[in-house]
């Protein structure tokens, strides 16, 4: 991060962006609490008899006009098309969420540009920096500087919160070792980088490939990070799989357990019905 003082027009608009920031986390959590929270009866009610398949909508932001320079001299761009959403990566998810027998249908595909205001050059210059601490744990304020470059009239109203939509954001790069992450507080709202150096552990990025062999796992691919992190807006949390987890662990791959899946579709049952 640029650690010059701010000037009073940086300082004004921060605050502002800080301020509107918190309300929509206010809002948008409390939807979130209300749709997500699962009861043990709401879990308990999904059984082998219930065989309907959840189709759940997704509106796909692929972020534009936004250059971020990596310290190794790589210049990240988002390099994704709507085609390869369309075409590769959506049926990919739904392959991954078939055994959940969840099946996620495209709302749109918005191709948005970023919102370049006075902060506009700080945030790109946080993401380009910034890294997991010592317990291996992502800077949340990037999350901050994410959200700030949306564009609002793209999302989710308040009240529509708690409906049967969802948004996954691509990004050219989300930060050092990381490749995606729901954002608590923003509900159906998750980001993903499309170029990452997690895989060397911070060293020059690499454009993300679109898929991979499910019984070769080796980096991942952006259609698994995908499936991964809707999976967190599902109600899934990490390490709770013990062989080839989507949702992560010492064994990496496409597998959700038998609680997951139950899980998943208490949700998705929960938001298809309202």
């Amino acid at each position: 991060m640029n650690n010059k003082t701010l000037t009073k027009s940086n300082h004004n608009n921060y605050r502002n962006s800080l301020f509107l920031l918190l309300i929509s986390v206010f809002l948008f959590g409390f939807a979130a609490g209300a749709a997500n929270h699962l009861t043990d009866e709401d879990v308990s009610c999904i059984g082998e008899s219930d065989q309907e398949t959840y189709k759940l909508n997704l509106r796909v932001h692929i972020m534009t006009d936004i250059t971020i320079s990596h310290a190794s001299g790589v210049k990240m761009e988002n390099w994704v098309t709507p085609k390869d959403i369309r075409e590769t990566i959506m049926p990919e998810v739904n392959e991954i969420w078939k055994q959940a027998n969840i099946q996620w249908v495209i709302e749109s595909v918005i191709e948005e540009k970023v919102i370049k205001d006075d902060s506009y050059e700080e945030a790109i210059a946080f993401l380009a920096t910034t890294k997991r601490d010592s317990k291996g744990h992502s800077n949340p304020e990037r999350l901050k500087y994410l959200n700030a470059l949306t564009q609002p009239q793209n999302w989710s109203k308040p009240e529509e919160m708690d409906k049967n939509l969802f948004h996954i954001y691509l990004w050219p790069f989300m930060g050092n070792t990381s490749q995606g992450n729901a954002m608590k507080g923003y509900d159906n709202h998750t980001s993903v980088g499309t170029w990452t150096n997690k895989f060397n552990r911070g060293g020059t990025p690499e454009k993300v490939r679109l898929h991979e062999d499910h019984d070769n796992f080796e980096r991942g691919s952006l259609s698994r990070t995908v499936a991964h992190e809707i999976g967190h807006v599902l109600s899934l949390r990490h390490n709770v799989c013990k062989t080839k987890c989507l949702m992560g662990g010492k064994s990496v791959g496409y597998r959700l357990s038998e609680e997951q899946i139950k899980r998943a579709r208490a949700v998705a049952k929960k938001r298809t019905s309202k």
